[in-house]
């Protein structure tokens, strides 16, 4: 098994290819990544999945080099020698389906959603939904997705939901992870993870910010992208305070940090099954998020926050409610905590997977 990604620095299908090599090496398996590399510098996704025990293969052929990539992974299956390929993310979907074809082995994808954007970004997802109809299986993370594929003219026989999984790791102590951000050890701290770009809507939380009621709150945004500037000056129009909103850029350990959260929001406008939704309830971090992508599939009234999308008004509401409900934001976050060791545990996940993968190869 060769899995085929192109990696950002950070991102969902990032943490899924992670957790997914890991999880199957822990479990006695054997997974490989090629990665579609841009620069010659290190990379902290191949750096974590070479400390995990991972093989992985650098694949760094320069922008738009897309013949040169589809030549080096055909070079990299035939070495491995792989039976089966899973890409992810569009980019990876296309280099990975041309080399596995060159090397007359199945291929299939996973799905994580489509994020719109550009005109460009749209035109590549478009293919890609075009392209998605020849794999031997096309795995979507949500039910959603599998309407938007079956939509795309995907053979219904070939479109499996299989949910990401969640491969548990520990957070810092609470005090620890807010010494490491800077914040006081008091004081209620919304948190924020992810992408710094329109479709993973920040400006929506900075929104609600400006409306909320709560002096001692302060927001934390770990990430980074192209909206950051955008969302600099947006702050400043909202006269918040750089005490009061905080852009902590990129973190490795994001997800350990989670513990000096008391409430993560995701106010995406467009998502699949987004990871750091698992790692936050894993964590026991309350969690309001908009009621888009596959986000209804998993939470509701009982677990978590669930709200109508893009309605910042309607956030702000929720996070005074976090507030100021302390017992019942505890005991929705224990219903989530239970939720995901339940169903979105690393056994379950690779068992689905390996049905599927059987399934594509016939044994």
């Amino acid at each position: 098994m060769v899995h085929v990604i192109a990696p950002a620095l950070i991102g969902g299908a990032e943490a899924v290819v992670r957790s997914l090599a890991i999880a199957t090496q822990r479990g006695g398996g054997s997974a490989q990544v090629a990665t579609l590399l841009q620069g010659q510098g290190d990379h902290p996704f191949l750096e974590q999945l070479q400390d995990a025990g991972v093989a992985v293969w650098p694949v760094r052929c320069g922008r738009r080099r897309y013949l040169m990539e589809v030549t080096a992974v055909s070079s990299v299956l035939r070495r491995s020698n792989a039976r089966l390929v899973h890409t992810h993310v569009y980019h990876a979907d296309f280099v990975g389906y041309m080399a596995a074809r060159r090397c007359g082995i199945p291929v299939v994808a996973t799905v994580h959603g489509f994020t719109g954007g550009d005109l460009k970004n749209r035109i590549y997802q478009r293919i890609d939904r075009l392209l998605l109809r020849r794999f031997d299986a096309v795995l979507c993370v949500s039910n959603e997705l599998r309407v938007t594929m079956l939509r795309a003219g995907c053979d219904p026989a070939k479109v499996h939901v299989v949910p990401n999984g969640y491969l548990a790791v520990s957070t810092f102590s609470r005090e620890n992870s807010r010494e490491r951000l800077g914040l006081n050890a008091t004081g209620f701290v919304v948190g924020w993870i992810g992408r710094l770009s329109h479709e993973k809507g920040p400006d929506l939380l900075v929104d609600a910010l400006a409306t909320l009621d709560v002096p001692d709150a302060v927001a934390v945004l770990i990430g980074d992208g192209p909206e950051r500037a955008n969302l600099e000056q947006q702050i400043r129009r909202s006269q918040l305070s750089p005490a009061r909103v905080r852009l902590a850029g990129y973190r490795e350990d994001a997800a350990r940090l989670l513990s000096a959260f008391d409430v993560l929001v995701i106010s995406s406008r467009t998502e699949g099954l987004p990871i750091v939704l698992l790692e936050a309830m894993s964590a026991g971090v309350p969690v309001v998020a908009f009621g888009v992508g596959g986000m209804p599939e998993v939470l509701d009234r009982s677990t978590g926050w669930l709200i109508q999308a893009e309605d910042a008004r309607a956030l702000g509401s929720a996070l005074v409610e976090v507030r100021q409900q302390e017992a019942e934001a505890k005991r929705r976050a224990a219903a989530a905590r239970e939720l995901v060791t339940n169903r979105f545990g690393p056994e379950g996940w690779l068992k689905r997977l390996d049905e599927v993968y059987a399934e594509v190869l016939g044994t």
